[in-house]
This record gives structure tokens, sequence and C-alpha cells, in this order.
């Protein structure tokens, strides 16, 4: 008995891919049978699956995942002392809800 000696991991994988390369029109059975011949014990499904995969560019198979839209902002920095100004004036209409009515209203207006 002929002990052959073990493939490193990952080694058959390539010896699959240059047997797609030399004969790129032989089926999966073929490339199984020409890799034995070679020595390499291949898998039918892994020689199935270097002949039929569909490369990704680079995004490991996932879909693109969509960005939430920016939220538009001016380029000015809102200060600390501006928002205490807000804050009081909020506070003088009567709160936070009252100025967002009083907001509409004015967008209402244009």
């Amino acid at each position: 008995m002929v002990y052959m000696a073990k493939l490193k991991r990952g080694a058959r994988t390539p010896s699959v891919r240059y047997y797609i390369y030399e004969y790129p029109d032989a089926k999966v059975k073929t490339i199984v049978s020409g890799r034995h011949a070679k020595g390499t014990k291949v898998k039918l499904s892994l020689a199935n699956g270097d002949k039929y995969e569909k490369r990704s560019n680079g995004l490991n198979g996932r879909a693109p995942v969509p960005h939430a839209a920016a939220r538009k902002t001016t380029t000015a920095a809102v200060t600390i002392d501006q928002l205490i100004t807000v804050k009081r004036i909020s506070d003088s209409l009567g709160g936070i809800g009252k100025v967002r009515e009083i907001l509409d209203l004015l967008d209402g207006l244009r």
C-alpha cells in the first residue's frame, strides 16, 4: 500500500482552479478524475463549487448596505450661547411644544 503525503490545508482548491484554467470546458466529473490521476483527492462538491462560483467584487457575497441619508446641516456651528438663548426664548413662549407650533405656522406662511 502506498501512502501519499497529506496536502496542506487549502492546497486542493488551487489545484482544481488550475485544472479549470487548463481545461475550461471540462465537466465537474472530468475535473475530479483529472485531479485523481495527478494524485490529488478532490471531492465532487469542491470541484463543483470552484467551477460554477460567481466571483464577488470584494464584498464577500454580501449585499451592499444602504446608508441613511445624511442630515443637511449648516456650515456654521451652533454655539453654547445660542443654545442658552433659544432655551430662554422657548421657556418664555411656553415650552418646546409651543415653539414647534410657532415654527410650523411660520413654515406654512412660505
